[in-house]
């Protein structure tokens, strides 16, 4: 009976997704015509609930799942209701056997509906030619679906072909996505904009947002990060400015903000604005482009939701290959011979000390990279859970990261709290809240730079007791051992930055076509820093202690209000905007330091026990910004799209006068494709054609610099240190005329979609120019003064961006996506204040903005030159560098040119993702092109023997190198030695590879989870290209940092 039971009340909630009562009468039919149709379905369900209705005594009474919870038989029934109610049924109740004979009837009805049911649900799926085969009744009909496409159902009709074509699905051209300051359909786009989905972000295994960000969008230039918390710079096609800053602005939920203030698993997409028509909405903040998070919130109509991520991996650094035991042994032999007679016998006894010689024989060479970096364990966790009520929505979300750096001193952590909440005040009336809450603590984070190399594979880090032995370089006593830190209270650095984002917002549907929305957020954040160096620290080599504290803080506060209008009147369609803005923030810092603490004990809990070099200082800044945005947008036909905005700033920072600027923009774009001509170019699905402009400021300078400024010195009487006073001097000299930044972008694109849309993508060419560029400019200091802001120079970007995705299978088992995006930037100046270029800051007109100026090396000088070289002052095995004007001798005015540019010229990215039933696999390759890299130390080796070397191909008698100096244990450092350094950094990376199963099918019925993922991914892995040599890590060529791989094992669920 209890089978039965759950039968019937199935079949009641099925029913009770219907407000359609009419009956469908059984006897109307022939049982070969009957339930072949959805149609048919639909009208017999309706029946199935009707009949159920008609023999529980009209409805009166339903199963008990289907009634309310505190539904019991009162006495307003009559006991025959009641007991049928409760299932009991009694011989006084009447006609015991019929009742049941009515419940069987029905059971056998609904039966044949889901026998009926199984049967139209018979299927198959077209191969590549989108050929098929079906064994089905004549009378059948088929429902046939396709991604992108609107579901068709065709009735078969006793044929045997059936040629069969669907329409378009537009809901990918109407999908809704963030503009700023509002929403539009992708399809009234007519600027340069990508989106990210949320999911492509949190499927990275990794707590920077950038990195998950890196590669996904064309022109979008983001490096990996090295370390934990370590946000690279990012680049939106190029720089443009010299000195204001070529950050993008983030906006997150309509607030300026941070992407290190959201983490990855709350984010629902990311839209990069990248021309001047898209991001001159926001004024001054959006020379450099705009990058807009929205983050994930509670929706409408879903019960309550848990997900749970986590993963836990190991991160594998790459630091510089440096020379081994063998080879530094060697090195130091060849730098005797060199300098005693190449040809002149020797023994190692003449070369190295008896320590080193202990060690040479023993073959126990120091790795002193294995003792001061480790691989490195990562762990992350993540719950969130999302409920929603009639007129509540709430998500509430926590994630925790632990992250061990590569440094064996260095760990960090994160936790991040995020609730959303929205509420309908009433049905036109929505308040909503976020409050997401932020707290980074990281530890032991050091820096050890070149001073490793005194370092050698021949010294001993400990001495024979087992001590420390704090100059284990027998040859250099600068060299201090690095494993000091490693002695427990001898390294103490510690930050902590806690960070608050609070967003209010109010959206009032005033009527159809008029709405209301304001946005209140705030951001609070405070930076701690205590550091404590104890005496045998590895920076105070044994002298003296150092400690102190550093803080700063800072408040921003953004409000801003949008009246929006929209309407359509026939074919045409109008929406207008209206924003006010106002924005402050407050900065302030400070910091305490001293030496030789008299306890180490307390560490930097007790600054005011230092007895010298005790220093205090402090800083302020205040600024302020107020805007006016207009904003209109117009359609006509779903064909013809105008937009057209006009913003007004005005910035505290620069000087009276100059204050207020005025940003147009605007753009068309034409949908070609919806045209009559287009119609039956089946072969294209979309294409539209679309041109923009718009101006944005820049005013990305420090507040007060349009105020003179002064300096602080000491004067001294007598000889007593403290029989001194301070006077001030100027310093800056105040300029009234300084004004904004201004940069004019004119970008046009194309939009495509190809062959049933498998193939869409875009196409944009854009340049920019850069007038009034900021520069502090020095001055003769017979002025009284040393320097002044200015404005002065022009700049120019220009380039093109592709960006394609393929879908050449979508089967109901097989699901392949290919995506594929480039770009090619052209950065100049092409003009400065003096119309001279500027070699001291490296500013060169008609030259990239970011370039390496130096000599140019071409080769080593050889055997057989040395009367050339001697005309340069050179000997053979020394550097050669080309004389550029051919006058005979090499000098810094005439002979440094430009090697190559900083920034790549050319981006491109390849991502693939493969789903096959249950199992789904991804990778994306990252590759930059055409730019330079200065690997430290390459570019400041010393070839005497005393510090070791990167593993390098150097100069001898009998291996006569082009690439390195000579080997010499009498040379001194070589005035040419920066050339050695710099390496093409082209390369294509495997940025990430993912292989994922997912267990939906395999235990829906036995246990809750909606979802089960576990997943393998690898980031950072390798290199399928490199051109630079010796292993260097081109995304982070430095000695100090590595750019480490990582290999994490995850889990993905949903209950």
């Amino acid at each position: 009976m209890k089978k039965i039971y759950i039968i019937l009340a199935t079949l009641l909630v099925t029913g009770l997704s219907s407000c359609d009562m009419e009956k469908y009468p059984y006897s109307s039919v022939e049982e070969s015509q009957y339930l072949t149709t959805m149609n048919d379905f639909t009208n017999a369900r309706i029946g199935i609930y009707s009949y159920y209705r008609s023999i529980t005594t009209g409805g009166y009474i339903l199963t008990p799942e289907l009634q309310c919870d505190d539904f019991h038989a009162t006495a307003g029934f009559s006991n025959s209701y009641g007991n049928q109610y409760r299932w009991d049924f009694q011989s006084s109740d009447g006609n015991v056997e019929g009742v049941w004979k009515n419940h069987y009837a029905h059971i056998a009805r609904c039966n044949y509906f889901i026998d009926g049911y199984n049967k139209v649900l018979d299927g198959t799926v077209t191969d590549l030619n989108g050929q098929y085969s079906l064994d089905i009744s004549p009378s059948a009909v088929l429902l046939v679906s396709y991604i992108g496409y609107d579901t068709k159902e065709i009735r078969v009709d006793g044929k045997n072909i059936l040629n069969i074509s669907l329409a378009e699905n537009t809901e990918n051209l109407d999908e809704i996505v963030v503009i700023g300051y509002g929403t539009s359909r992708k399809r009234d786009i007519v600027s340069a904009m990508s989106t990210v989905k949320g999911s492509t972000i949190s499927a990275a295994s990794t707590s920077n947002v950038q990195d998950a960000l890196q590669g996904k969008v064309a022109g979008l230039d983001i490096q990996s990060a090295r370390y934990a918390g370590d946000d690279q710079q990012i680049y939106i096609r190029g720089a443009r400015s010299l000195n204001a800053g070529n950050n993008p602005l983030i906006i997150v939920d309509g607030i300026p903000g941070s992407l290190g203030s959201v983490n990855t698993y709350d984010i629902e997409s990311i839209e990069v604005l990248k021309d001047a028509a898209s991001s001159a909405i926001y004024g001054s903040m959006g020379a450099n482009g705009v990058i807009l998070v929205t983050t994930k919130r509670g929706k409408k109509g879903v019960n309550r939701e848990v997900n749970f991520n986590s993963y836990v991996g190991l991160n594998v650094p790459h630091m510089m290959k440096l020379q081994s035991g063998e080879e530094y042994a060697q090195f130091r032999r060849d730098g005797y011979r060199y300098a005693h007679g190449w040809d002149n016998p020797f023994t190692d006894e003449d070369v190295f000390t008896q320590s080193e010689l202990d060690i040479i024989k023993s073959g126990n060479y120091t790795d002193w990279q294995d003792l001061l970096y480790r691989n490195a364990l990562t762990q992350s966790y993540h719950l969130s859970v999302s409920n929603s009520g009639e007129k509540t929505r709430l998500l509430l979300s926590f994630k925790y990261d632990n992250e061990q750096g590569y440094y064996k001193t260095n760990d960090s952590e994160n936790y991040n709290l995020t609730l959303a909440a929205d509420y309908d005040l009433a049905n036109f009336w929505t308040l909503g809240t976020t409050i997401r809450l932020k707290r980074n603590n990281v530890s032991g984070f050091q820096k050890l730079n070149t001073e490793i190399l005194y370092m050698t594979p021949l010294s001993n880090p400990y001495l024979e007791n087992g001590d420390l032995n704090y100059f284990p370089n027998p040859l250099n006593t600068s060299g201090y051992n690095p494993l000091a830190d490693d002695i427990p209270g001898q390294f103490v650095d510690d930050t902590q930055n806690n960070l608050l984002n609070l967003n209010l917002t109010s959206h009032v549907k005033i009527n159809k076509w008029l709405s209301m929305h304001t946005n209140f957020g705030y951001i609070f954040s405070d930076y701690k820093r205590g550091y404590f160096y104890g005496k045998n620290a590895y920076r105070n080599k044994g002298v003296k202690t150092t400690s102190g504290k550093d803080y700063n803080n800072y408040d921003q506060w953004t409000l801003n209000h949008i009246i929006t209008y929209e309407n359509s009147f026939g074919d045409h369609n109008l929406i207008v905007d209206l924003v006010g803005e106002i924005q402050s923030r407050r900065y302030d810092s400070g910091t305490l330091s001293g030496d030789n603490q008299s306890v180490e004990y307390t560490s930097y809990h007790n600054l005011g026990s230092n007895a010298e070099n005790i220093k205090i200082g402090s800083s302020f800044q205040n600024w302020a910004l107020a805007s006016v945005l207009g904003r209109l947008r117009y359609n006509y036909k779903n064909r013809y799209y105008f937009n057209v905005a006009f913003r007004t700033d005005g910035s505290s920072r620069l000087a009276k006068g100059n204050q207020w600027a005025v940003f147009p923009s605007g753009g068309v774009s034409w949908s070609m494709k919806d045209e009559h001509f287009m119609q039956d170019v089946n072969w294209i699905n979309n294409l539209k054609l679309r041109i923009s402009y718009g101006t944005v400021g820049n005013t990305a300078i420090s507040p007060y610099q349009t105020l003179a400024t002064l300096s602080q010195s000491a004067y001294l009487f007598g000889e007593d240190s403290s029989n001194k006073f301070y006077v001030y001097s100027p310093t800056s000299i105040v300029n009234l005329d300084l004004g904004w930044e201004i940069s004019k972008t004119v970008n046009a694109g194309v939009d495509f979609g190809l062959f049933n849309n498998k193939l869409n993508g875009y196409v944009e060419y854009y340049n920019t120019k850069t007038s009034d560029l900021l520069m502090k400019r020095t001055i003769p200091s017979f002025t009284g003064f040393n320097d002044i802001w200015q404005n002065i120079g022009e700049t120019e970007t220009s380039g093109v961006e592709f960006n394609l995705n393929y879908n050449p299978v979508r089967t109901k088992d097989l699901n392949v996506d290919i995506s594929l995006n480039a770009s090619r930037n052209w950065e100049k100046i092409t003009a400065l204040i003096s119309g001279e270029d500027l070699p001291n800051n490296k500013w060169f007109i008609g030259e990239p903005l970011g370039v390496f100026y130096d000599y140019e090396k071409i080769g080593v000088w050889q055997l057989g030159e040395e009367e050339a070289a001697a005309q340069y002052n050179a000997k053979v095995g020394d550097i050669k560098i080309k004389d550029q004007n051919g006058d005979g001798s090499i000098s810094a005015a005439d002979d440094r040119v430009i090697l190559g540019q900083v920034r790549p010229k050319w981006m491109a990215s390849l991502g693939a993702n493969i789903q096959y039933k249950n199992f789904d696999f991804s990778f994306n390759l990252n590759s930059r092109w055409g730019y330079l890299v200065k690997p430290s130390p390459y570019d400041d080796v010393t070839m005497d023997g005393q510090r070791w070397l990167p593993s390098i191909d150097y100069w001898t008698p009998d291996n006569p190198s082009n690439s390195f100096p000579r080997a010499d244990q009498v040379s001194t450092y070589d005035t040419y030695r920066s050339c050695n350094g710099y390496q093409k950094g082209d390369h294509i990376k495997i940025q990430d590879v993912t292989l994922g199963y997912s267990f939906e099918s395999l235990f829906s019925e036995k246990v809750p989870f909606k979802k089960l993922r576990f997943y393998v991914q690898m980031r950072n892995i390798g290199y399928l290209y490199r051109a630079a040599e010796f292993d260097i890590i081109p995304e982070q060529p430095n000695i100090n940092f590595t750019v480490p791989s990582s290999y994490n094992f995850g889990v993905n669920v949903t209950f």
